[in-house]
């Protein structure tokens, strides 16, 4: 455990070097190959949203905003996976395809981007 206490210490050391300099960055969850394309990986583990306007599982907008703009530059496309706490079910969908259908922007200091559960693929595992 140590040694993984000394990585995330080294993270950090590195992650404030870039905010005081200013630097763009985000953190991937993962990255995955996937029929021989690489993606990056968003993992939540939440609570449903739940109606109105329609029961789904989203993201803070600037997380959503960042991995697109990641997808545009790169080429490497955005993956959302979404662990429900109350289901158990895992849901999965592409980013930019999320985005193409219904969604509902929440308000606020941080706001997010809920999309319908019928938009998401079910992981069977």
């Amino acid at each position: 455990m140590d040694k993984y206490l000394e990585g995330l210490e080294g993270e950090k050391i590195i992650r404030d070097y870039f905010i005081n300099k200013k630097i763009h960055f985000f953190q991937v969850d993962l990255m995955a190959k996937l029929k021989n394309k690489w993606n990056v990986i968003e993992v939540k583990h939440q609570e449903p949203f739940e109606p109105p306007p329609f029961k789904g599982h989203g993201l803070p907008k600037w997380q959503i905003d960042a991995r697109l703009q990641f997808q545009n530059e790169t080429g490497i496309r955005a993956l959302l996976f979404i662990r429900d706490k109350i289901t158990e079910i895992i849901y999965w969908q592409y980013m930019d395809k999320l985005m193409e259908g219904n969604k509902f922007q929440t308000n606020g200091m941080k706001p997010r981007i809920i999309f319908p559960i019928e938009n998401y693929n079910i992981l069977e595992l």
